[in-house]
């Protein structure tokens, strides 16, 4: 994990240096509200911190190339509704370090849209239900380190420092194979896909 960070961060800021004086850099934060297809559960209920760093450079007459490292929580949740008759619950936390790059459009000020690609590393898993945490069954394929995805988001610059924006992202390809017999872990033969919802705020140096 810190041989990953190192080579990140090393990365970046090579970027940083090639593009010269014509690069920007900032930081941003904000949510997201995430769901795992394939696991037999829906709705964006899960909530997850966002946030990290990116450097953007002029790339053609309509827009800017974007790299960013971001720390991003992803998942999904059920809550125990006893009222409603509804009694199990279900918590999967995914914590990574997602490096997305990306063409952002400047379609009509303040408008841009951003489209891209993005790499993620997974730092941690973790599961609960209502018993607890859940140990890893070796019998049951486990999260894969790598989560590659699409994503696409509309921007709104707030003024010349400060934009807003929102994202949808999708894996490509699965985060964990689809083992049977478990409700939580799935009924699709394709196995289970990050799939998030962004809502974050880019400060601009």
């Amino acid at each position: 994990m810190n041989r990953l960070l190192l080579l990140l961060s090393i990365l970046f800021f090579s970027v940083q240096l090639s593009m010269g004086q014509s690069f920007r850099s900032g930081i941003q934060a904000g949510m997201n509200g995430s769901q795992v297809t394939g696991d037999a559960l829906a709705g964006f209920h899960k909530a997850g911190i966002f946030a990290g760093i990116f450097v953007n450079h002029p790339a053609g007459n309509i827009g800017e190339l974007q790299m960013e490292i971001n720390f991003t929580q992803k998942g999904s949740r059920k809550n125990a509704k006893p009222d409603e008759g509804i009694y199990d619950s279900y918590l999967m936390r995914l914590n990574y370090i997602a490096v997305p790059v990306f063409y952002k459009f400047n379609i009509k000020e303040p408008l841009s849209i951003d489209l891209g690609l993005e790499f993620a590393y997974l730092i941690n898993a973790k599961e609960k239900d209502i018993n607890g945490w859940i140990e890893p069954d070796p019998t049951v394929p486990y999260f894969k380190n790598i989560d590659f995805s699409i994503f696409a988001g509309l921007g709104v610059d707030l003024n010349e420092n400060i934009r807003f924006v929102m994202r949808y992202s999708y894996s490509v390809l699965p985060i964990r194979e689809r083992p049977p017999g478990n409700y939580y872990y799935g009924y699709w033969d394709a196995g289970q896909y990050n799939e998030v919802i962004t809502a974050t705020f880019q400060y601009k140096f």
